[in-house]
């Protein structure tokens, strides 16, 4: 019995990927939040968005972008749930 290791065909195992843009630059990520690219170096200093550096590049993950628009939306429904009811005032 002769065992052949089975190996996926280059074209079939990035079919998912195929002609989808992995990182961008911080630039695009400026074009694609909607915001200047200072607002997207102050994004990184605070921590909100965790770049991938290659070298001296910096570039993100669209999926990483993605799930941080998602994140944003999600906060936001959470905060207008969120209904400040006035105390009731008791009569004396």
């Amino acid at each position: 019995m002769n065992a052949t290791p089975t190996t996926n065909h280059p074209d079939q195992s990035d079919a998912p990927l195929r002609g989808r843009t992995l990182l961008v630059d911080v630039r695009q990520a400026a074009e694609m939040l909607s915001l200047s690219r200072s607002s997207i170096y102050q994004l990184i200093g605070t921590g909100q968005l965790s770049p991938i550096r290659i070298g001296r590049s910096v570039r993100f993950s669209v999926a990483h972008l993605e799930h941080f628009v998602a994140a944003l939306a999600l906060s936001r429904r959470r905060l207008r749930n969120l209904v400040v009811r006035p105390v009731a005032r008791l009569k004396k």
